[in-house]
């Protein structure tokens, strides 16, 4: 499998079903962040095939730093983002997907039938953006509102 920015070629897993791959990203940049720190994002990506129509894509430790401001003292910090463990479905049709989200809760992207890729960076960004807090706190607001 090619790395080609978040664009993984998959057509191998396709072809033999229950094949499993995995692959690891080391500080990549993402531009649909804006707000990242120069460590970017690193992770590592588990790939299992079903059948000639599907995959089941697992993240593992994805790890990122962004530039926050504290929501009660208006203080810029950073925070860490943390991922153990994000798990999606890739399925090769529209109508395969619209069928499964139906009567599934877990998130299916497609598989690009031209070429058979997956861009899996919106599913990376979208498990960070599940871990984002209702309310950011620096740690000295975080120790404060603890001791209070």
């Amino acid at each position: 499998m090619k790395d080609k920015n978040f664009i993984i070629k998959v057509g191998d897993l396709l072809q033999e079903w229950g094949k499993t791959d995995s692959i690891s990203f080391e500080h990549k940049p993402s531009s649909w962040i804006c707000n990242l720190t120069k460590e970017w994002i690193s992770w590592t990506i588990h790939f299992h095939s079903i059948n000639q129509d599907s995959l089941y894509v697992t993240l593992e430790d994805v790890s990122c730093e962004l530039n926050e401001v504290c929501d009660r003292c208006w203080i810029s910090y950073v925070r860490k983002v943390s991922v153990a463990s994000y798990v999606s479905r890739f399925v090769l049709n529209e109508k395969i997907k619209q069928e499964e989200e139906q009567t599934s809760d877990e998130e299916i992207f497609l598989i690009n039938t031209r070429d058979e890729t997956i861009d899996v960076e919106p599913m990376i960004i979208q498990s960070i953006f599940l871990e984002e807090p209702f309310v950011k706190h620096c740690q000295s607001c975080e120790k404060k509102l603890a001791n209070d």
